[in-house]
């Protein structure tokens, strides 16, 4: 009866471990994108933020050797690496958790970041010494259709739109050289023929936001499904001890 429960647990941990080896690609590739759209924001993030994506690949790499030891431990029926594989399970578990939580927890900085980055970088458009921070500026208005942080008059108060008014031709909804000049002083009804006129900030926060959930949510999920691999790790090594023991 112990041979027959525990060639059963072996086979269930075998499956497990097909499944841990799964969520290890996933959480990768989806810490991966994630960190690439991030980096298309880099100046307007803090590290917290990148913090997160960086850790689901490292603890996505870290689940390979972790389901490699697992299988190993249950093949060749050793106690010692199938509780160090309950071990390392409990302590990626914790890890998964504390990252799933803290990602929540961003959500409510990523406004005020948001806000304070955009217009401090605002200021530094058009600059030479500032390309990066033009070229982050251009590339998300024109992929979200947006202008300035909170709307298209933000642009009058830097140092890029003061003398003329101007907003970056990236703004114009048709862009073409000095489309923007002279826009940020209209009124939004005549601005919006040419220009888009409702700021970047809260569509950038709105889709980060997103992430952060998605992330959080992956983190928390794989990290109970964990909790399973545990439970049936600790049964295979009692399982093992016991029919030593009886040998």
């Amino acid at each position: 009866m112990v041979e027959g429960g525990m060639k059963c647990v072996k086979y269930l941990i075998f499956f497990f471990n097909f499944i841990f080896v799964i969520s290890g690609i996933a959480l990768v590739a989806m810490g991966a994108v994630i960190k690439g759209y991030y980096d298309k924001y880099l100046d307007f993030l803090s590290d917290d933020v990148f913090s997160v994506p960086v850790l689901l690949i490292v603890v996505g790499v870290i689940i390979f050797f972790v389901a490699f030891m697992g299988c190993c431990g249950a093949i060749r029926e050793s106690y010692c690496m199938t509780m160090t594989f309950a071990v390392l399970l409990a302590l990626i578990f914790i890890l998964e958790l504390a990252a799933g939580i803290a990602a929540y927890l961003l959500r409510d900085e990523i406004a005020d970041t948001l806000n304070k980055n955009m217009n401090a970088t605002m200021q530094n458009y058009g600059k030479p010494d500032h390309s990066g921070v033009t070229k982050t500026w251009d590339g998300m208005q024109m992929e979200l259709d947006c202008c300035g942080a909170s709307n298209y008059t933000d642009w009058a108060l830097t140092d890029f739109g003061r003398a003329n008014n101007s907003v970056p031709d990236t703004c114009c909804r048709e862009a073409t050289s000095n489309c923007g000049v002279g826009m940020a002083a209209l009124p939004a009804s005549v601005a919006a023929n040419t220009i888009y006129t409702r700021g970047c900030r809260d569509s950038v926060e709105e889709q980060i936001q997103s992430n952060i959930v998605a992330v959080g949510g992956a983190g928390v999920g794989i990290a109970f499904l964990q909790v399973l691999g545990v439970i049936l790790a600790c049964c295979l090594s009692k399982s093992i001890k016991k029919e030593y023991e009886t040998v």
